[in-house]
This record gives structure tokens, sequence and C-alpha cells, in this order.
């Protein structure tokens, strides 16, 4: 069957006319400046001027050319064209019929100079590569999609067509060519390495890093933004295939432009990114990945990325590491699978959802071999490179503690985990880990960077692995979750500088530039001191709150008790370390609260034997806050108390008074939203735990960190609920066995759960528990039985 496609010249050569007018050079990047002109071949005359070789030049519709009677191949060959001006790229759009079996290819070349009798001084023959649609002008037309990346100083053309048929007698006919030609050159020449580079606007937060690109303002005309709005599916790889130094890029992405939209009078760009040799990320399609292409054959509702590459080339590694960063951030944005599959336009069979142009539409060409080959290695790295799990610790001493890193991976395939430490001398120290599906990994930090007085450090995965510190003293131990997610508020119930007490504020600000906080610290008895600090970047500042002096001498919060509030003005990791007892013999070190909260809720508590409890409420509000406190012991409710505390205030609760003698757990009810400690000591005071309670219980709970060779392992077990709630507990062993028992809990009681009577001699124990109520889960761990201290953690809520 024939394939006619027609070309309305005349609208066309309307918008060339337009263009063609002169126009001043770009004063600024963002103003976009152009010369476009046109040269056409559609007559006798125009065919006859060439050069032709086993073709025919028929009158038919004013001149068009064919094969011959007996020919299978045929070529013509252009006179040369001198341009009007000096072009530095071209594109074509052409009227042919072409029948199964046959075909009609077109290349261009290019000079500087006039041509003389021999081929000497003309450029190489650059194919015209067919797009998947033709020019809005004309549905029926022919185009290229993408101009030619010509010398800048080019001012001749020519044009060769080459005809081929496998059948007898049978011909293409080439009725006509418009070649286009573009100047978009500036002088001097602007460079992309001086232009502005900032985060890609579009898109809900995510853990993978956010892009930086140039914007389109920023590189060409500013322009409306498309109205409509479509969530993409998949990615469609594109490769320009030119080759164009660092000096000619932002010209040739303006031609780019200018020819998509002006000559072949499309929307839009139709790549919504493109990327060129050196890693820049350029912004193309105006409205961001959710405006949606129709261009692209078979791609119905894709992001479509550009990589400027010679058709012979892979893309270079600055820009496979761009693309790859680009489309970690792009699938987990739009939760697209990296090396997942989706239909195909239409239904018929499945795609990548990271495909090349040519899957999704057969008759592409691009990528090409070299870069084609790359493909599936480049799912498999967005997948590696996507971040779905990102843990801070601001706290890390390898001098004066033994540290432990551990790490569990809930999902079924391995995951590998890039530790970032950062010391407070020389460059940052990376480490990458592989944790097993459902499995735990740990890393000796001390072994790693031995002799650290400041060690922060930053976990990333690609997959939502779960992370636990552990610091330990030869007296004391601590080990609980990092900070997941960073915020400019953070609050601690508890700080002291009384009886030997030495509390530390760890602020970690991981961001690229310099921050500054504001730290209040508010006494038991209502007065407040405030304290202002700057916190470089990829740094960490500590505060020693007992030593902090006034320029008089005096120290404020000697002496006192106070609840603590940091205010930043970047997201920031905050944690508190306290060393009291004698020498220092205590530890405990957590991160801080970063959402108020008026419920609260601790599964572990007791005053039995020489344990002392202590609840610590803070109500940062500038009005009073009115607190109720329920203890609840292995049969329910036991206690309750009511206290109102002034605003800006630390309020104790000893429970020892409440309830002597009784493990319990506790809910604190607030009418304003506080933040609420629980600290518990023993050993005479001199060791002892602190940390926050939940905010609302889970169904599910994780706790990474334990063992019950040489230490007594208790999981504490709340069940708030009306209902019983049965508990399912899955310990994960070191040697990679995993084992499970249940047990009930009536509804509105404690349960306690001696792990080290239930699993004894176990060097690591992981526990997931899984209940069908919503339950509070904490984890209290003594090495040797309490002689060397105890720690406990509340366990990280799972989804």
């Amino acid at each position: 069957m024939i394939q006619h496609k027609a070309l309305r010249i005349g609208l066309l050569l309307v918008f060339a006319g337009i263009l063609a007018a002169t126009l001043p050079v770009a004063a600024r990047p963002g103003t976009l400046a152009a010369q476009v002109s046109s040269w056409r071949l559609s007559s006798v005359r125009d065919w006859e001027a060439g050069s032709i070789s086993d073709l025919l030049v028929m009158n038919n519709a004013g001149g068009e050319l064919r094969l011959a009677a007996e020919a299978s191949t045929g070529t013509f060959v252009s006179a040369p064209f001198e341009t009007a001006f000096a072009a530095n790229a071209a594109g074509a759009v052409w009227r042919a019929e072409v029948i199964p079996g046959t075909d009609v290819r077109l290349e261009l070349r290019a000079r500087a100079t006039p041509p003389g009798d021999n081929d000497a001084g003309w450029g190489p023959w650059l194919p015209l590569v067919v797009a998947d649609k033709p020019p809005a002008a004309d549905p029926d037309a022919l185009t290229t999609a993408v101009p030619l990346a010509l010398p800048d100083d080019t001012r001749y053309l020519q044009l060769r067509a080459t005809f081929t048929s496998q059948i007898p007698r049978a011909s293409a006919i080439l009725n006509e060519v418009t070649v286009s030609y573009i100047a978009t050159q500036v002088s001097p020449p602007i460079f992309a390495a001086g232009l502005p580079q900032r985060p890609i606007l579009f898109g809900q937060p995510v853990l993978t890093e956010r892009p930086l690109q140039i914007a389109r303002a920023d590189w060409a005309e500013p322009a409306a933004a498309r109205l409509e709005r479509r969530d993409p599916r998949g990615v469609v790889i594109h490769q320009i295939p030119v080759d164009v130094p660092p000096s000619a890029t932002l010209a040739y992405l303006r031609a780019l432009l200018v020819y998509q939209t002006s000559i072949l009078d499309w929307d839009d760009l139709i790549y919504h990114y493109i990327i060129d040799s050196e890693g820049n990320l350029f912004e193309g399609r105006l409205g961001g990945p959710t405006s949606p292409v129709r261009l692209v054959e078979g791609s119905v509702a894709d992001v479509q990325i550009a990589l400027l590459t010679p058709a012979d080339q892979p893309p270079t590694l600055a820009a496979q590491a761009r693309l790859t960063a680009l489309l970690a951030w792009l699938t987990q944005t739009y939760n697209i699978p990296p090396t997942g599959q989706q239909p195909l336009a239409g239904g018929d069979g499945l795609r990548p959802t990271i495909a090349g142009h040519y899957e999704v539409n057969p008759t592409a060409l691009d990528p090409y071999p070299a870069f084609r080959d790359r493909l599936p290695t480049l799912r498999t790295q967005v997948d590696s490179a996507t971040v779905r799990a990102r843990w801070y610790f601001a706290e890390g001493n390898t001098a004066g503690y033994s540290q432990r890193l551990s790490f569990y991976n809930p999902a079924s395939r391995p995951a590998t985990a890039r530790i970032t430490l950062f010391p407070e001398v020389g460059q940052p120290v990376v480490r990458e880990l592989q944790v097993p599906g459902g499995g735990r990994a740990d890393l000796n930090v001390n072994e790693l960077v031995p002799g650290a007085n400041s060690l922060p450090a930053t976990v990333e995965a690609n997959e939502a692995i779960l992370a636990e510190r552990s610091m330990a003293l030869t007296s004391d131990i601590d080990s609980g979750p990092g900070v997941d997610r960073l915020s400019r508020v953070w609050y601690f119930a508890d700080g002291s500088t009384t009886e030997q007490t030495q509390t530390y504020l760890i602020i970690f600000n991981p961001q690229p530039n310099d921050a500054s906080a504001q730290i209040t610290y508010m006494r038991r008895d209502g007065t407040v001191f405030t304290q202002d600090v700057q916190i470089g970047a990829r740094n960490r500042l500590v505060v020693a709150v007992h030593d902090i002096t006034l320029p008089d001498g005096t120290r404020p919060l000697a002496n006192t008790n106070f609840g603590m509030r940091v205010i930043a003005n970047l997201p920031v990791a905050v944690e508190r370390t306290m060393r009291f007892g004698p020498d220092g013999s205590g530890l405990h070190t957590g991160r801080g609260i970063d959402q108020l909260g008026r419920q609260w809720f601790f599964a572990e508590g007791t005053t039995e034997g020489e344990f002392r409890t202590q609840l610590l409420v803070l109500n940062p509000n500038s009005q009073p806050a009115n607190v109720e406190a329920i203890f609840r012991g292995p049969q329910g409710v036991v206690a309750t108390r009511r206290y109102a505390i002034p605003p800006r205030s630390q309020l104790a609760i000893d429970v020892n008074e409440v309830v002597p003698n009784l493990g319990f757990a506790t809910e604190v009810k607030a009418d304003r939203p506080v933040a609420v400690e629980r600290a518990m000591r023993f050993a005479g005071g001199n060791v002892g735990t602190i940390g926050a309670g939940a905010r609302e219980p889970a169904y599910r709970w994780a706790f990474i960190d334990g063992r019950t060779s040489d230490a007594t392992y208790y999981l504490c077990l709340s069940n708030v609920s009306p209902l019983s709630a049965m508990v399912t507990i899955e310990a994960a062993f070191g040697d990679g066995t995993k084992t499970e028992l249940g047990v009930r809990i009536p509804a509105g009681a404690r349960y306690t759960l001696a792990l080290h009577e239930a699993f004894p001699d176990e060097s690591a124990v992981t526990v997931i528990v899984r209940s069908n109520q919503p339950i509070v889960a904490e984890r209290s761990l003594f090495p040797g039985g309490g002689v060397r201290g105890g720690s406990t953690a509340l366990g990280i809520p799972l989804p």
C-alpha cells in the first residue's frame, strides 16, 4: 500500500520568513536569539542541478525523483547551497511516497568555505533520522525530530538522497525537501558550567536527593508552562546523535528548541530533560515530568530524557552518573519500579519501565548500539542508587567508647548500606556494607576510625533498612535507633547539671550550607535561658551545657534541671548525651523529640529493687498544661495521677513514690502538646537510661541490636487497646536462624518477656514484634545482668 506524505511548505516558509529577520545577539542566557531560513528542492530544475546516479527525474507534480526502471539502488547529490548566514544547525521536512520494500534515506553535509572541484573541505554525511510524528503544520509530512549539529561557521549545505528497492521496477518517490538551517551562536560562547544549577521543583520530597538542573529560563527564553498534568508511569531514554563541544552545547540546545517549536510547530520540546556530555542536566519541556508528550510513538505517559551523545559512542561517565541520579529520583518520586515492566501502548506485550526509545517504537533507531547495550546495567544501577532509607547519627565517639552500628533489612532482597563517617579532621570515611534480605549486618566503628572524639554519621541504603547505634563504656551502655528524618525543631524533656551530671547537646548539620540555631533551656522553676549557636556545613556542634559560661564568669545552668528546645534555620539532627555518677560512670545518648504530642506511651518502667524511675514532662508552650499519668501493671491500671505544669517549664514525677516496687507501663495524656521522657537509674544512681516514649501504639515493632550472651534481655510490651492482644515475637540470631514464640496480653496490661531465658547464649538477637492489636514495645538490655549498666530503647515502628 502506498503511504503518501504531503507537506504544506507554504506554512513552514511563513515561520521561516518570520524568524529569518535579524535578531540581536543574546544579552543574557535566558534571552533566545535565532536566525532561521530554508532551502527547498522540489522542481525538475532543482533535481537536475544535482548529480544523479540510477535515478529518473519525473515531471509529475512539478518534479520528483525515483529509481530507474531496472535499478535497485540510486543516488542523488544536490548542488551545493549557500546559506544566507553562518548556521550551526539544520533539519529537514520532506514529502515522499514509499511502498513496502522500498526506501529513501536523506543525508546532509556542511562546510564553511566555497566548494571546489572535489570533496575536500566537506564534513561527513549526517543522516536525517525520521521522527515519530510529523510537523504540526502537516500530518502527512516526514521530518527529523532534532536538527543536525553543524560547525558554527557553516555557509554551504549539500543534500544526498539514497534510494533502495527490494522489488523489481518498484521505487520510492521523493517529491520535495525543505532544509531549515538555524543560527543560534553567541559570541563569546556561553558554557553550561557557568549557568546556575537549581534543584528540580516538581514532585513530593523523597529520600533520594533531588537533582540539580539548569532551568529553562537560564538557557533559553521563558515560556508558559503546560496546563495539562499526568503522573508518569515510565521513562523513555533518547539519544540525540550529535557531537558538540562544551562551547557549543548551549547554542545547539537553543537550535533544538527553535526547530521543534517554531519550524515543526510542536507545542514545546518533546524532552523533559536533556543531559550533555559533561553531565549537565537541562530542564527541557516546561511543566515538568507531569507534562504529557504525545509526539513519541508508543509512549503514553512517560518522562522523556535525551542525551547528547554521538551515535557510535556510549554516554560519557559524567552523563551516565547524572542520568542514574536523575532516574533514581524520578522513579522514587513517581513510584516507578526501576527494574520493572509495564504494558506496551495498546496492551500487546510488555516493555521496561525505563525503556530505550526503540523499546516503545520499534522503528526508532536510538539509543544506538553502544548506548543500548548499557540499558540493562543502567536499570540495575538506578535501583541501587535509589535511597529508600536514610539515617543520621549526631553522636559518635571512638576515643572513649566502643561504638557499633547495626543494620536490619526487612526486605527479601539484599541491600547495600552506604555509611559515611565525618571525622573532625580529614575527609569523610565511606564504607559500603551488604545487608542480607531479612537479615542483619554490623559495623565496628572503632576498627574503621579509631580514636575519633567527634564522629557523626549518615547511612543511606537502597532498601528500607533499619539502623541502630550502640555505645559502650566499661561501666554502662546505650543503644537505640538513629534519626530517620531531619527537623528544624527538636525537644528534650530531660537535662541536668546536678550531682556530677554532665549534659551534652549534639547538633549535626548534614546540609551543604552553614546553619544557625537557638537553644532554649526551660528550668523546673519556669525560668528560661537562651543560647544562639552556629553549626558548620556537614559538621556538628557539641554544646557542653554544664560548662556554659557568661562573660561575667557566671554559669547560668549550673546545678539545675531543665528541658531543652532547639530551633534551627535548616533541618538538622539533634541528640543528647548525659554522663552521670562517679567519674561519669553512667551513660545515656539518644535522639531528640521532633514532634510534640498530647499522648505518650511507655512499655518499660520499674521501681523494683534499686531502680529509681522518673517521668520528665516538658511544657514548651506559653500557657499552662495539665497532664495525667496512668500506670499499668500486669493486670491493668494500678494508679493515676494528675499534674499542672507552668508555661515553659519542666515537671519531674518521682514514680517510686506513686507505684513502689512494681514493673509498669505508663500512659501520659496532656491538654497541650508536650514532650515526655522516662529516666531510670540503678546501682546507686551510677548507671541508667533515659528515653522518649511513643506518640502512638503500632502493630509491628523492630529491635535490631541485642544479645543474650553475658546479658539479660527483657522485651516489655504494653497493650493499650480495649481487647486482648495476640503477639508473635520473631527472633533472628547471628547465624541467620530464626524462631518464633507467641504470647497473649490482656487488654490494658503490661507484659515482660525475658528473652535471655527463652533464647540463652545468643551473641546477636534481632527481634520483630507483630500484634493483632496496637501495642507499645521497648527493649531493656543489661550486660552482665546489670553489672555493666543497662539500656532501654523504644522499638522502631514498622508499617
